[in-house]
């Protein structure tokens, strides 16, 4: 099962639930996408399976699109009430059967989202079992054309949710609005400030940056390059010394962490943090989508047998640098210190490392077909792309609840 997740953000820019996107495999074969019913069974069977729902949703909300059939159908095992959100689109007639099935799994603790036009022609008892109401910002792109869609306002007990957001603008006017819950690509895109170099201190951070993620850097002297800062040889030995690896004594030194847990686990710690600490204020979604991608991109480079996987994680952790920075990449990449190449591939050029950025980005988004051909024309295996973003999702899950419990002042 090809199995996506989107991010639903707050106002403050952290993620309340995920969307989940799904579709039956089937690469160079048919490309043929399977019937909707089909294909939501399996996202909630198949998906949970192969990542697990925890992992997926890093303990959020799930937001699933359901079709009429599939709700007749019953849903299959392994879905927690109370974390679970169907989406019933206006393709699915509210009609008695589906509103008695829909009451059943609201009384089972399940929530819904509905679309406005179930809204907008008074599909009261459909309507009256949701919590939320997602509108279009691409379809009804203006002020006007939402309140239509909506048939006027947003119903009291409806929490709006802006969709297809994709520009900064949007998002702003979304707020404007009322809406609470925004989702789309335009948290990834720089709202730049024109006139802003970047800080030394900043610099100084890109430079650990490509420092750690040096494959022939020794574990001495991966040692020595943290030494310096005390934050974040404290987030390292609290992280360590968690519950979650539960070691049999209390671990007090950087060169015992590194000893213990591998040179690559603390690396991508530490990449991580720093990551964090030059975008003072980005949105916490930002970081884990980048850390993700950076993971993702890693396990795909390895699993196709490129010499160079490890700059894979410094490859997708960068690619977002114009969002956290708020800068233009091209004024970013100069400067950066980087293989020409990867520096080449996040100003856009169509090179190996460009494709295999692209590609991944393409999977995040649910555009699986792009991603399968930019996989083979980057050399990767495109079959090992549903298992590597399985397993990225679980790393990066596993990385965020660490980072809040050992994160420093």
């Amino acid at each position: 099962m090809l199995v996506a997740r989107q991010p639903i953000l707050d106002r403050s820019g952290r993620v309340f639930a995920y969307e989940l996107r799904h579709r039956e495999p089937t690469f160079a074969v048919t490309r043929e996408v399977v019937p909707d019913d089909r294909a939501t069974a399996r996202v909630l069977t198949d998906g949970l399976l192969a990542i697990g729902f925890e992992a997926l949703t890093g303990g959020r909300q799930a937001f699933i699109n359901v079709s009429r059939q599939f709700l007749l159908d019953g849903i299959p095992a392994g879905l927690p009430p109370g974390a679970v959100v169907f989406g019933v689109g206006a393709d699915v007639e509210a009609d008695a059967t589906v509103v008695s099935a829909c009451r059943a799994l609201y009384d089972a603790g399940y929530g819904f989202a509905v679309d406005p036009f179930l809204v907008a022609t008074a599909q009261t008892d459909l309507v009256q079992l949701a919590s939320y109401v997602r509108v279009d910002f691409t379809d009804a792109a203006t002020t006007a054309d939402r309140t239509r869609a909506l048939g006027g306002n947003v119903p009291p007990g409806l929490a709006p949710v802006a969709t297809r957001v994709e520009t900064a603008e949007q998002f702003q006017q979304a707020v404007t609005e009322g809406y609470q819950y925004f989702q789309g690509r335009f948290f990834g895109q720089p709202a730049v400030k024109e006139g802003r170099s970047l800080p030394a201190q900043q610099m100084a951070q890109l430079r650990l940056l490509r420092a750690l993620n040096n494959p022939n850097l020794g574990a001495h002297q991966f040692a020595d390059l943290i030494k310096p800062d005390p934050a974040m040889c404290y987030r390292v030995l609290r992280a360590v010394n968690s519950a979650q690896f539960a070691q049999q004594k209390t671990v007090s030194s950087i060169p015992e962490a590194l000893v213990l847990l591998g040179r690559d686990t603390v690396r991508r710690w530490v990449s991580l943090w720093s990551l964090a600490g030059l975008g003072q204020g980005a949105s916490p979604a930002l970081l884990t989508t980048a850390t993700l991608r950076g993971r993702f991109c890693e396990l795909l480079a390895e699993h196709s047998g490129r010499d160079d996987a490890g700059e894979g994680f410094l490859l997708g952790l960068c690619s977002l640098l114009d969002a956290i920075l708020g800068q233009p990449m091209a004024s970013i990449v100069p400067d950066l210190p980087l293989p020409s190449g990867m520096k080449a591939a996040l100003l856009g050029e169509d090179n190996s490392d460009g494709r295999l950025l692209r590609c991944a980005a393409a999977w995040e988004q649910g555009q699986w077909d792009d991603a399968i051909e930019l996989a083979e024309a980057a050399g990767l295996d495109a079959h090992a792309l549903a298992g590597t973003y399985a397993t990225a999702v679980r790393w990066a899950t596993d990385l965020e609840r660490l980072s809040e419990g050992g994160s420093a002042a």
